[in-house]
């Protein structure tokens, strides 16, 4: 699952550099709203009943829960279809016609992957998993390739996009085949909605806390694209993808194994005992990396996706200290479903992005600077994933004091590393490819040897706490 999650996220980092020469920001910005469209739509298209599938211990429950988010998904899907009329009132400034009549096929590809990857989940097939993904990134790099070769226009990633996801559902879809035919044939009114209701915390909890996260999460997307312009939208879409992908990473390879491990070891110190680990290593072995980007993304971003890029350098430079939080959480908030205290993760998360939208949407509105916008939407961010890794431990019973001395040492080694990479900086030159370079290889080590030294001492020995108490 791991190798297959970072083949699937290199595949389009590693494309970048000569997609950003192939189309401008304006055809990245599109994009990036398409699937923010897109994926908040995916939300009540599945309600994310999918998260439950894994829970029922007959296959004939799931097959009932499958055929609730058919229902839903259809219902979606022509949604979908009334709101491409008025795809012409989302910006101020004109778009290319037709962009979104995708949308629902988008919607459907993303909802039937959800609901196969759940059914995979539950028969522990991780490597079609894993295949699917990197289907889907190599079908987008490819297309958005040759796409750009051919003749590039403003909709063509959003194309290469579509075709992605729809090979990814098809690939795992073809796997789980036969639940999803069962599901249909065994589909009935009365099952479905006992199913629902027998697993309502996901419907009246998860549905709009994701779908609230969503909508604020591309809150800044969709204030660029309304009131200033789409290339300051493709802007951020860049530095959010290469400095999320360790979160998509940590989340799409370690989410749904962590899920079905952590109801298995549910009320027992393992569990414990292997969460603070696992959060500890992320927090300070990725620190490194994540300073890295807070002194040097602009010269990076320069020299990797050109000098017109730089404004996306930038940002990620504001953005690296809420993707280094980021990543701690996308894991262990399974634990909420786990314990089913949904209603705790949908009460933090819906006031944290309703304070978070409404400070990015009055700065922008104040200051007409992007950037002094785009770190307002950062400090929130931060400020939320302690609240929410505080509301994740107390729900699950876990030491606070533990969370708090692996959040110390984080920022610890965080601060320190900062320090140390801007005076690098002040030494060698601050567009220097050269300076940046070393600054890079530098932090890899180092993340390389805290990460060896946790696993082979703290990690161990915390499991092995755990197995004790």
């Amino acid at each position: 699952m791991l190798t297959g999650t970072v083949i699937a996220q290199a595949l389009p980092l590693a494309a970048s550099p000569l997609l950003t020469r192939l189309y401008s920001p304006e055809a990245f910005g599109l994009q990036t709203l398409f699937m923010g469209l897109a994926g908040s739509l995916a939300v009540l298209a599945t309600c994310r009943m999918d998260l439950a599938l894994v829970l029922p211990q007959e296959d004939a429950d799931a097959g009932s829960l499958a055929g609730f988010i058919f229902c839903t998904m259809l219902a979606t899907s022509a949604l979908a279809c009334l709101l491409v009329p008025l795809a012409g009132l989302l910006t101020e400034q004109p778009l290319p016609a037709g962009w979104m009549l995708l949308l629902p096929l988008m919607v459907c590809a993303i909802a039937l992957y959800q609901l196969s990857l759940g059914f995979a989940s539950r028969r522990r097939e991780f490597r079609t998993v894993a295949q699917a993904n990197v289907g889907n990134q190599a079908m987008y790099v490819a297309s958005a390739i040759a796409f750009g070769f051919a003749g590039a226009w403003m909709q063509a990633l959003t194309i290469a996009k579509v075709g992605g996801q729809v090979l990814a559902a098809g690939l795992l879809g073809r796997t789980s085949a036969a639940s999803l035919a069962a599901a249909v044939r065994g589909f009935s009114w009365k099952g479905s909605i006992a199913a629902a209701r027998k697993y309502h915390q996901f419907l009246v909890f998860n549905t709009p806390y994701s779908l609230v996260g969503s909508v604020a999460r591309d809150a800044p997307v969709y204030t660029f694209s309304a009131l200033a312009a789409v290339g300051t939208a493709g802007f951020f879409g860049l530095a959010r993808m290469v400095l999320l992908a360790p979160t998509l990473l940590t989340s799409n390879a370690f989410s749904q194994v962590f899920f079905r491990e952590a109801v298995a070891l549910k009320g027992t110190p393992q569990l414990e005992a292997l969460t603070l680990a696992l959060l500890r290593l992320g927090l300070v072995a990725l620190a490194p990396l994540f300073a890295f980007c807070a002194v040097w993304a602009d010269a990076v971003f320069a020299t990797l996706f050109g000098e017109s890029w730089r404004v996306a350098g930038v940002f990620a430079m504001v953005l690296a200290p809420a993707a280094w939080m980021s990543v701690q959480t996308g894991w262990p908030e399974r634990l909420f479903e786990v314990n089913m205290r949904q209603g705790v993760s949908f009460g933090v998360q819906l006031g944290s992005d309703a304070v978070t939208a409404c400070l990015f949407v009055a700065a922008y509105l104040l200051t007409n600077d992007a950037v002094m916008a785009v770190a307002v939407f950062a400090i929130c961010n931060v400020v939320f994933h302690h609240v929410y890794l505080a509301a994740i431990f107390r729900v699950s019973g876990f030491s606070g004091r533990g969370l708090a001395s692996a959040i110390a040492a984080g920022w610890g080694v965080f601060a320190v590393s900062c320090a140390a990479l801007a005076l690098l900086r002040t030494q060698t030159g601050a567009h220097g490819m050269v300076g940046w370079a070393l600054a890079l290889m530098l932090s890899v080590l180092v993340t390389a040897m805290i990460g060896w030294l946790l696993v082979r001492r703290g990690l161990l020995r915390g499991a092995a706490a755990g197995e004790a108490t």
